[in-house]
């Protein structure tokens, strides 16, 4: 075997594997997601929690615009958020490229083409980001610094936890990334676009729900064509910085258990919410903040031997493969970024050679 074919066998191998894990990774979130339906519509306690009325929360604007709804019938709110996440699923699986686009090319392209679109690449971002997140939190509390955790009111049902933590990516999602960054790039898109002329209502809804496509449309610099650094510009970025930093701050002060240390993970989490929106769409943060809060809450020991035994070892053995990518991702991410900066230093540089000797004439 020649060194061509040895590093072509050896890439297949890789890809090979890799698709293997995205696709038990993606069947995990399509089971938790039925999990959660039947959490609340299939057991005694969630079957009483969804035929009760509830005010709920809705962030407009950071943390500074909120108003509850009246009363509403809790299974019928949950059941909405579902059809949302849902529906975040099929645009994720749409969206910039489709999935089985991406897996029926992924051999004949570069591997940075698996970030076309968003649900494949989802399970290494996400494995990232937790991987990241449990560093962080572990770092912290072995000097000292305290993280806390969520506290619940004594006497809350598992069902009447699960709803609060699954009704939060939609809603906080709403008020931190959609609408305060959607209103920058619909400004962004009118003040500096070139083809915005007859397109404005088209613009205005892309710039909140497809930030990505509403910059292409108006021939702007945009994530798909010149990569991540250089298809966000440098508002979008502040952006990003603003709202992960309000966000951070937000959980600190909100009275629901978390200390100081949680800003450094929050900050980790915000900044991948606010890149992920600005490069696919409105479904990349909501979903990502799913995959935190609806989706690791099924991972917990006790709600899984008491509710969910037979998806014990399943998930078991899911979480081990979801940290072990983290931790491939990032090593990856470690030995591109170290090549990158090798070739930037090397660049332009030349050996020199000794000037010729001459003899006397």
């Amino acid at each position: 075997m020649t060194i061509g074919e040895s590093k072509s066998f050896s890439r297949s191998l890789f890809l090979t594997l890799f698709l293997l894990v995205v696709f038990v990774i993606i069947a995990s979130y399509l089971l938790v997601l039925l999990m959660g339906y039947g959490f609340i519509f299939s057991t005694s306690d969630g079957v009483a929690l969804s035929m009760r009325s509830d005010s709920f929360p809705v962030l407009l604007f950071l943390f500074l615009v909120w108003f509850y709804t009246p009363p509403l019938p809790i299974g019928t709110v949950f059941g909405f958020v579902w059809i949302v996440y849902l529906f975040c699923f099929v645009a994720a699986w749409k969206w910039r490229e489709s999935f089985h686009s991406v897996v029926r090319k992924s051999f004949s392209r570069p591997f940075t083409s698996v970030f076309s679109n968003f649900l494949f690449s989802m399970p290494l971002l996400s494995s990232m980001v937790l991987t990241a997140v449990t560093v962080i939190v572990y770092s912290l509390q072995s000097v000292g610094v305290p993280t806390g955790q969520v506290s619940f009111p004594p006497g809350m049902s598992s069902q009447e936890i699960f709803l609060n933590v699954a009704y939060v990516p939609a809603g906080e999602e709403l008020g931190f990334r959609l609408i305060p960054m959607g209103l920058f790039t619909l400004f962004y898109v009118f003040l500096s676009g070139k083809n915005v002329a007859g397109r404005g209502l088209r613009l205005a809804v892309t710039s909140f729900l497809y930030p990505e496509g509403a910059k292409r449309t108006a021939g702007l610099r945009n994530v798909g064509e010149h990569g991540f650094w250089r298809g966000i510009s440098g508002g979008e970025w502040a952006m990003v910085v603003v709202t992960s930093v309000v966000f951070a701050f937000f959980h600190i002060i909100g009275g629901i258990g978390w200390e100081v240390g949680k800003v450094a993970s929050v900050l980790v989490q915000a900044f991948f919410l606010g890149v992920t929106y600005l490069a696919y769409g409105f479904e990349a943060p909501i979903l990502l903040h799913w995959f935190f809060n609806y989706y690791l809450f099924f991972f917990d020991p006790d709600v899984l031997s008491k509710f969910f035994p037979a998806t014990d070892p399943i998930l078991t053995i899911v979480i081990l493969v979801i940290l072990g990518l983290g931790i491939v991702g990032w090593a990856a991410f470690a030995a591109a970024g170290s090549r990158k900066l090798i070739k930037r230093l090397t660049k332009g540089q030349t050996v020199p050679v000794p000037p010729q000797a001459t003899l006397p004439s």
